[in-house]
């Protein structure tokens, strides 16, 4: 048995057509017939089940077993390269969202030696859903993430970093400028300005938008946050962001909580697969990651 059996069979579950499944990988019938009667003898048992004519098969309850974890299998095996591809290159790949990074290095200003360590690492930027799909596929070796909720995985070590709310952000020219709070649906009444979607931002909005049974109108999506920053600051729309570096930063720009009902947190939290070996320097950062003071108060 090897790889490109369980390959073969993927593929046969998936199409049940031994003819599909050559032309998928340019080999002959004879090939995945070989590499599926290989499996059989390797379990001992009848993987297939074939008509008579062969115009046709079906998996057999084992069959149905393998098929149920052959995809999981493969993905470890693609997994394994990437981690072992990666320390041989003696290079470490480090998810860092857009938002959260400009929250750590707020933090980092003044330690020009952490910064300098941090750039030793190939920085992956993204949204977190993105991100954590990286994580998952080993493309990235650890990862700062946000959620709406704690993030929970099977495959994962998560370490929860710190909370925060999200707020509606307004011109100061916005008539929402002069209030102490409002509630989603009062904002909905006003065009947004969002980052594109993939982002933990976009979620907390669509999450806000049903709770309040309302279809705000989102005006243009972004990945930059100083674009938003600026355009909101013109009074173009509003949006919902966090409360970060570049936004606290900005002149004529108002940061108006949510009301309590409506409130929806961001969670900071960095992962790494529970199969990861750690090395050094990642295990450096977390430490580092660890000691920051999220607050800004302090």
């Amino acid at each position: 048995m090897n790889i490109r059996d369980l390959e073969y069979f993927s593929a046969l579950a998936e199409l049940l057509s031994f003819t599909q499944v050559a032309h998928k990988f340019s080999v002959s019938q004879p090939t995945v017939s070989y590499a599926v009667k290989r499996l059989e003898e390797h379990y001992g048992c009848d993987l297939i089940a074939r008509e008579a004519s062969h115009r046709s098969i079906a998996l057999t309850n084992e069959g149905e077993i393998l098929k149920a974890h052959v995809r999981y299998i493969l993905d470890e095996f693609v997994t394994l390269d990437r981690a072992i591809e990666h320390a041989k290159n003696n290079r470490t790949h480090i998810g860092f969202p857009p938002i959260i990074r400009s929250k750590v290095f707020s933090k980092l200003l003044d330690d020009k030696e952490i910064i300098r360590f941090i750039s030793n690492f190939h920085l992956v930027s993204g949204g977190s859903n993105e991100l954590f799909s990286k994580l998952l596929s080993g493309k990235i070796d650890f990862s700062l993430l946000g959620s709406v909720n704690p993030l929970i995985h099977p495959n994962l070590h998560v370490k929860l970093l710190h909370q925060q709310e999200f707020f509606i952000f307004a011109s100061k020219d916005n008539p929402l400028a002069a209030q102490k709070e409002i509630s989603f649906e009062q904002a909905a009444a006003y065009p947004f300005i969002l980052l594109e979607k993939g982002y933990t931002h976009g979620l907390a909005f669509q999450n806000l938008a049903e709770k309040s049974s309302t279809k705000p109108e989102v005006q243009f999506y972004f990945s930059d946050v100083q674009t938003i920053g600026q355009l909101v600051r013109s009074n173009v729309g509003i949006t919902l962001m966090t409360d970060f570096p570049a936004f606290q930063e900005m002149d004529g720009l108002v940061k108006i909580p949510l009301v309590p009902e409506d409130k929806e947190i961001f969670y900071i939290q960095y992962a790494y697969l529970k199969s990861a070996v750690l090395n050094q320097d990642v295990q450096k950062l977390m430490g580092i990651l660890d000691g920051l003071s999220w607050t800004e108060e302090e």
